[in-house]
């Protein structure tokens, strides 16, 4: 069962799930204004490549760059071979604590200040609207944050501009990546596992639940039999998720206007 998180106030100390069955008109997509979007990754880029091809011939939503601090992850290379098959123009960039240099001692999994600033300037130059983490594996920082994620004092998820996919459901799962969400997952004995896609805040997974698909634990299951469900789960949802997301952001500046 799919449910949406569509707060339109929300309070990090409340432990109430407000949500409600989304049930968007079949005339809102062409209601929609375009949407440039910028993906972060850091590995194979496998959601990644599956989001660019869903949304690729939408004409609402614009993959503008992608954003990678693995010189060699394979997502490079997947978004290059879109390129030439599908025609998308999608930029790429490598950015680093190596490609940056930082007079500041270099916290391991944490973005410098020379890094943030170098992205918020690729950010600005190709007008992005919307930042996908998409198996991006740093922290972000706090003038990424100021810019695009989501703050203690917004009143909507709807003022972020920064989601993250998460491989399991929130916040049981908070802290836990990739395989090993799966394998805490079935060590702890939970009985479904999931997909989250949730707001960007300063601490890993805690910022706002916007939509999460739910995948039954079977019996059989290892951790990689589970793992690949949630992926499949995962990319057959991302990017009506992010269309809807989209949406719902629109309909509430209409509302604070």
């Amino acid at each position: 069962m799919f449910y949406w998180y569509l707060p339109h106030a929300y309070r990090q100390s409340s432990k109430r799930n407000y949500t409600h069955k989304y049930n968007r008109p079949a005339c809102a997509r062409a209601a929609m204004s375009k949407t440039n979007i910028a993906i972060f990754a850091s590995g194979s880029g496998s959601t990644a490549e599956a989001f660019i091809r869903d949304v690729q011939q939408n004409e609402q939503l614009d993959v503008r760059l992608l954003i990678c601090n693995n010189s060699q992850a394979y997502v490079l290379e997947r978004v290059q071979k879109l390129r030439a098959e599908l025609g998308v123009n999608i930029a790429s960039a490598t950015i680093n604590s190596r490609t940056q240099t930082s007079t500041k001692p270099i916290t391991h999994g944490h973005q410098t200040d020379e890094e943030q600033e170098a992205i918020l300037r690729l950010l600005k130059q190709y007008k992005i609207d919307l930042v996908l983490l998409l198996g991006y594996m740093k922290l972000v920082g706090p003038k990424l944050l100021k810019a695009y994620g989501w703050q203690p004092q917004y009143k909507s998820v709807y003022e972020c501009r920064m989601l993250n996919t998460h491989p399991g459901l929130l916040p049981e799962t908070i802290g836990t990546h990739g395989l090993s969400t799966q394998v805490y997952t079935l060590e702890t004995g939970m009985k479904e596992a999931g997909q989250s896609l949730h707001a960007v805040s300063a601490e890993y997974d805690t910022g706002p639940v916007v939509a999460v698909h739910r995948v039954p634990v079977r019996a059989s299951d290892t951790a990689a039999s589970l793992f690949a469900r949630v992926q499949k789960a995962e990319k057959q949802h991302l990017a009506e998720d992010v269309r809807q997301f989209i949406y719902h952001q629109l309909q509430y500046r209409k509302e604070q206007t």
